[in-house]
């Protein structure tokens, strides 16, 4: 009698095949986790433009109801005033206090600023603005209100890329490092902890 076993070989990788394989799954990992990066970076970068206009459309809203930028609820407030967020959170035009995923502070905020002379040189921390990138202040006269958004511990480079989409390249510097005077978005120091005030509106 006649024993027939069925040997039936089992089909497995190699060893060869398993480093090609991964190989190829180092490779693609190596293509893509920069562009991942890259991608979440300039998601941050867009959720501050995005926050900024919003907060832009509530002080129109809240100057066409109330005739004015300096009060809340219609009372008056005392320029300089820190946290007018608030404000606008209270009265409504919008739903949270002021924040961007690019700082790294929690104690970022729009303020109200008193006014300077036209044509004064800005800084990084007055309400002189240099809008149209030619000198001078073109956020006066000292009797206006200049409404800014002031955004704590923000890294150069976050700076330098929120400046260039908001104020193009005519007025954005030419690299992270150099101070940007010039436009909406204004910075003295770039570093790791950029204070970067960004105009909104003056009346």
């Amino acid at each position: 009698m006649k024993i027939i076993i069925n040997k039936t070989r089992r089909a497995a990788f190699t060893l060869i095949e398993m480093i090609g394989v991964l190989a190829v799954i180092a490779i693609l990992a190596a293509l893509l986790i920069p562009k991942i990066f890259e991608a979440i970076n300039n998601a941050r970068v867009n959720n501050a433009c995005i926050t900024l206009g919003t907060v832009k459309t509530a002080l129109a809203d809240h100057y066409a109801k109330f005739g004015g930028l300096a009060s809340s609820n219609g009372v008056a407030l005392t320029v300089p005033s820190a946290s007018f967020d608030r404000a606008l959170l209270a009265e409504a035009f919008i739903d949270k206090p002021f924040a961007v995923k690019i700082s790294s502070a929690a104690s970022n905020t729009v303020a109200l600023a008193t006014g300077i002379a036209n044509g004064a040189t800005p800084t990084g921390t007055d309400a002189a603005y240099d809008l149209d990138g030619v000198g001078g202040n073109d956020a006066g006269p000292t009797t206006a209100v200049v409404a800014e958004a002031i955004i704590y511990g923000v890294s150069a480079s976050d700076a330098f890329e929120l400046s260039k989409r908001l104020d193009g390249d005519q007025l954005t510097e030419a690299d992270a490092s150099t101070p940007d005077l010039r436009g909406r978005v204004k910075y003295a120091n770039p570093g790791a902890n950029t204070e970067v005030h960004v105009y909104l509106t003056h009346r």
